[in-house]
């Protein structure tokens, strides 16, 4: 009944938003339309509303007049997307489907492209948005053309190319917090219809929104970061194109901020006895007390050269690219100000990839694409906690034949201080790709497709760890791992073009998930995960281009799933879920009057455990539990976006106003849906845009209100290892933050 009841009030929502707008134009007439975007996510470039697929496609200047600026506020254009930050990585989840494993021997399960260039570590969707020509959502797994970790779906930034204007932009930005923001772009002809360069940069400055009470600790959550990009545009022929980026990014502070949930725990126990000492962990969600100088040093720089060549009846497109990633962090991991435990974790990722595409032009009935794909990766990683002295290290064994020893032995990696625990690990990992797709035109209107990929990865690690305990029961130890994982993925559908601005689509696709191991000697390597899913779509114009309205139906046999659970002292993930996942999307974009533009993308997401059972180590009863029938984590039920804007015409200029709502249903942070610890409420936030623009359109100034609520709102809840310690803690998004722009077009 409670299924059958969703089902329905889905439903309920399509029709009357669908309805509902389509009233507005009952009796207008006027002839402006909405503008096209063209998107590259079948590895060709056609109108969004030509892909049979459920695609979210936000132009540069939407994504401005929005407010999107990162990958967490792309969740109020795109529906059925979450996101959560942990740490300096960011989990993104589409239609329930997401990661729960982060570290570098695990892979996300919603791919990140820029450029067209797959980043493997979660620490780069962190990417910050700006001067791009849109952003593509794909929903769904992607088994086919994007092949390994798309099993949610695929998020693919397109940055402006160099054109042969010369023109730019320059803008300046403050606001509470002490926010300062500079950023500009230059776009420059260097010969005349052959050679084009841009490059664009942006500063940012932020104090940090958790206030630090211990004397001479810094605040939490601030932002100091760095982004460059450059490109060069080679055109030596009216077919050949060679397009040269190059990007840096620095983002330095204190580091992301965490707020611990509740009281610290108390004795009996080891570690609990040093929350003694503590000052008493402050009521206000947004002050914190550490006693450890926490850090944040991230780095990003790579290059990638994209070839494009016409060469008649093919195209050929090569993407050649060198990505490097550094994650450099200091965090007092204790969250009060006792010494108790710190945590150093630095990560370097580089990474190296090669794609070939051959894509058919103009073959008549048939359309097809077939590529290769390699990559090769390799992590340097060390993740140590320790202290200075008079922390856990401190602990001796009281009696016994080990009297005497520290509890918790230390061994030299080369920091301040030794380590009582974590691992050094050399991870590399080879990826291997073919894939094909044939689209055949039985019709004018029906075009039936079909798609294959075969994939392979191969991971190795060479690991030296130290796990926690007396030295003579826990000695540091060497080892190696090493695991391959393949699969064939394909895809079935049909679409059929009803009319001319209406599309009718099915299809049939499977995903995967590349398997892993972790950094523990004992721990089993777990296998790939896998998805089945069946999709019925329609995109559809009406007005003469001036109602969009795009409806996706879906169901998924998520299996194989990979679940992080706590045995021990330690933190694992294993094939222990599987999962039944439906829902339905509506996408509808307006514009009834001159001036004015509505959207909204509604979605309902029924992502729940169809057998899973696990020991919740949080409860402390050590007994099995049947998950089946619970949410998925990080997967709400229902989220609604909707947007407004509206421009004014004045003699001087234009003022346009937008304004975005979001709301979203509850959500749970782990599989054991527990309301008390690790659960959001539904909430909803604000976010307001006022822009004039010069007559002229040369000048222009913005202010804007994020979260005019000020609501308070998890982005994670992390619930730490009961053995030590068992520290609930919380990293909020962002509070209301106030800011004003002037920017300058030339």
């Amino acid at each position: 009944m409670k299924a059958f009841q969703k089902r329905a009030m889905a439903l309920s929502i399509a029709a009357i938003a669908c309805g509902a707008t389509t009233n507005v134009f009952a009796e207008s007439d006027n002839d402006f339309a909405i503008e096209e975007i063209i998107v590259t996510a079948q590895k060709r470039a056609e109108s969004v509303q030509d892909v049979a697929a459920a695609i979210s496609a936000v132009g540069g200047s939407k994504l401005d007049e929005m407010g999107i600026t990162d990958a967490e506020s792309l969740v109020l254009a795109v529906p059925g997307m979450h996101f959560s930050q942990s740490g300096s990585n960011t989990r993104i989840t589409v239609r329930g489907i997401g990661s729960e494993q982060t570290t570098v021997t695990g892979d996300p399960g919603v791919a990140f492209h820029i450029d067209g260039v797959y980043q493997t570590r979660a620490s780069a969707g962190s990417a910050l948005f700006y001067d791009l020509d849109r952003v593509e959502v794909l929903r769904g797994p992607q088994g086919t053309l994007y092949g390994r970790n798309a099993t949610g779906g695929s998020v693919n930034l397109i940055s402006n190319r160099p054109t042969q204007e010369f023109e730019g932009n320059v803008e300046v930005q403050l606001g509470d917090y002490n926010h300062q923001r500079l950023r500009g772009v230059v776009n420059a002809p260097l010969i005349d219809d052959k050679l084009a360069m841009r490059v664009s940069a942006q500063q940012e400055t932020r104090d940090g929104y958790y206030e630090n009470l211990t004397p001479g600790a810094d605040d939490l959550e601030d932002r100091d970061a760095l982004n460059l990009r450059t490109q060069f545009l080679y055109t030596p022929t009216e077919t050949l194109d060679v397009l040269l980026s190059m990007n840096y990014s620095n983002d330095k502070g204190a580091g992301n901020g965490s707020k611990p949930l509740g009281d610290y725990p108390s004795p009996p126990g080891n570690i609990n006895a040093f929350y003694a000492g503590a000052t008493e962990n402050p009521d206000d969600p947004w002050k914190v007390r550490t006693n450890g100088q926490d850090k944040r040093d991230n780095k990003r720089k790579g290059a990638s050269i994209t070839v494009d060549w016409d060469l008649g009846n093919v195209a050929l497109k090569s993407i050649s690219a060198w990505q490097e990633n550094t994650v450099d962090t200091f965090v007092d991991a204790d969250f009060s100000d006792v010494e108790i435990i710190n945590e150093n974790t630095f990560q370097e990722n580089t990474q190296y990839s090669q794609e070939l595409q051959l894509t058919s032009v103009d073959a008549g009935d048939w359309e097809w694409v077939a590529g290769l794909y390699w990559l090769q990766e390799e992590n340097d990683v060390d993740y140590w906690l320790n202290d200075n002295g008079t922390g856990l290290s401190s602990i001796l064994i009281p009696a016994g034949p080990l009297a005497g020893l520290p509890l918790y032995s230390t061994v030299d990696v080369g920091l301040d201080d030794p380590a009582y625990f974590g691992n050094r690990s050399n991870v590399k990992g080879n990826s291997l790709g073919a894939f094909g797709q044939v689209s055949y035109h039985i019709n004018e209107d029906v075009k039936v497709t079909g798609g294959l990929r075969y994939s392979k990865d191969e991971k190795e690690a060479s690991i030296y760890r130290k796990e926690f305990g007396p030295a003579p029961i826990a000695p540091a130890s060497s080892f190696k791992k090493k695991d391959d994982w393949s699969s064939v993925t394909w895809k079935l559908g049909v679409d059929w073009q009803v009319a001319e601005d209406s599309l009718l689509y099915a299809t049939v696709s499977t995903g995967f998930k590349s398997g892993g191991f972790l950094q523990i000697e004992d721990a089993d390597s777990y296998d790939e995960e896998e998805v089945l899913a069946w999709e019925i779509g329609s995109k559809n114009r009406f007005f003469d281009n001036r109602l969009q309205a795009n409806i996706s139906a879906f169901y998924y046999e998520y299996t194989d799933m990979q679940l992080r659970t706590i045995v021990g002292t330690d933190s694992i993930v294993t094939n222990a879920g599987e999962a039944g996942i439906q829902g339905l999307e509506v996408e509808l974009l307006a514009r009834p009057m001159e001036g004015l533009q509505l959207s909204a993308a509604l979605a309902w997401t029924d992502a729940e455990f169809d057998e899973y059972f696990d020991d919740d180590p949080h409860d402390g009863l050590n007994s099995l539990l049947d998950l089946s029938g619970n949410d998925l984590a990080r997967s709400p039920d229902y989220t609604a976006s909707l947007n407004a804007a509206y421009t004014w015409d004045l003699p001087w200029g234009s003022l346009t106003s937008s304004v975005n709502y979001y709301w979203s249903d509850e959500v749970y942070f782990s599989a054991y849906n527990r309301k008390d610890r690790d659960y959001q409420d539904s909430y909803h936030k604000t976010d307001i845009n006022v822009t004039f623009n010069s007559l002229d359109d040369v000048w222009y100034a913005t202010l804007s209100v994020q979260n005019l609520e000020n609501a308070e709102v998890a982005s994670n809840i992390n619930l730490d290892n009961p053995t030590l310690g068992g520290i609930d803690y919380v990293q909020w998004q962002a509070p209301q933050t106030v800011r004003v722009s002037l920017g300058y077009n030339f």
